[in-house]
């Protein structure tokens, strides 16, 4: 088994179960220590990568219980902290790989100037290299939402809203980008992450609205509008 898995549950929630949850929520857990916005929310906008038989928007309509994605993330469109990520699913766990890009290097990866890769010293991006060249990745969809992130000892609790897709524009870049809202205006995404089990006390909050889990895939809706 991959070293650094956890547990990741999703779950469709409406805004009003979104308000009933969140006061208690706020009330036990602690705010995420690096937002700044008083509202504690921040933008998060990917570019995810696939490849040209769309093998990763595939296997996830199919269930491929392993499988990986690509993507270029960053914040509140603030290109001074980029990240090169691969998210890799087993089953119900999954695992984030991370490695730091500049705005140039992002630049230089979209314009298709990528051997500089093979010298990185991040194996990610190594990596990342090699999955452009053999399996001919290239730019997919841009996802943008607002997070409200929330934690408990080894738990994250993140509500996800305002989910939008970039359609067929990829300028990662563009803070004037036109985007189209995924979900109805009422609907949006609560995540729960976590190591081993999940503490009694966070069950007990959870269970103070009603909740069913769900295989959400924001990459999966944002391009189910191509």
């Amino acid at each position: 088994m991959l070293d650094g898995l956890r547990y990741e549950n999703k779950y469709y929630i409406s805004r009003a179960a979104y308000a009933q949850l969140r006061t208690r929520i706020a009330a036990g857990l602690e705010r995420d220590a690096h937002i700044v916005h008083p509202d504690g929310r921040y933008l998060i906008r990917s570019l995810y990568f696939d490849d040209y038989l769309q093998s990763g928007l595939l296997d996830k309509v199919e269930g491929v219980e392993k499988r990986e994605k690509f993507r270029i993330r960053f914040y509140d469109h603030d290109d001074s902290f980029i990240r090169l990520e691969a998210k890799q699913k087993l089953g119900q766990m999954t695992r984030k790989l991370s490695a730091p890009l500049t705005r140039e290097q992002v630049d230089r990866i979209l314009a298709g100037d990528t051997w500089w890769m093979l010298e990185s010293e991040h194996a990610l991006i190594r990596n990342f290299y090699l999955k452009l060249r053999t399996r001919l990745l290239r730019p997919a969809v841009i996802v943008d939402y607002d997070r409200e992130p929330y934690v408990f000892q080894d738990v994250r609790i993140t509500f996800d809203m305002d989910l939008r897709s970039g359609v067929y524009d990829c300028n990662l870049f563009n803070k004037d980008l036109f985007t189209v809202p995924v979900l109805p205006g009422d609907r949006m995404v609560l995540e729960v992450k976590y190591d081993d089990a999940l503490p009694y006390a966070v069950r007990k909050l959870l269970g103070t609205v009603p909740l069913a889990r769900s295989a959400i895939s924001k990459y999966e809706l944002c391009r189910s509008l191509q």
